[in-house]
């Protein structure tokens, strides 16, 4: 299903909120569909607490701010992960010398 325009997503939101569900709900449908079913699991798993997190705001705004500190969240513990892996200082893996290996451990942030 092609997506309507924006002037017609802005009305049903107006007027037929129940329509403009049933569309997003159709979009993400679709898009999960193309995903291999290991991302299917977790996609399906995410969308789950988005669900959550959209039936227990008290608006629509509240349910953007809602949804955006779930991905502030999952990208602030991404970074963390990060940080930890660079900080752990594992030795970089032996190069068979077929090809050029950068290791991120050669560029740690300046300051």
């Amino acid at each position: 299903m092609e997506l309507p325009d924006f002037d017609t997503l802005k009305e049903l939101a107006a007027s037929e909120p129940s329509r403009l569900d049933a569309i997003l709900e159709q979009q993400i449908d679709q898009l999960m569909a193309r995903a291999s079913p290991d991302q299917q699991r977790r996609l399906r798993g995410l969308q789950f607490k988005i669900d959550g997190q959209r039936r227990l705001a008290k608006n629509n705004l509240d349910s953007c701010i809602r949804i955006t500190n779930m991905m502030r969240e999952s990208f602030y513990l991404m970074r963390s992960e990060m940080s930890q892996f660079r900080e752990e200082g594992d030795p970089p893996p032996e190069s068979d010398g077929s090809g050029k290996i950068i290791h991120l451990t050669d560029y740690r942030r300046r300051k």
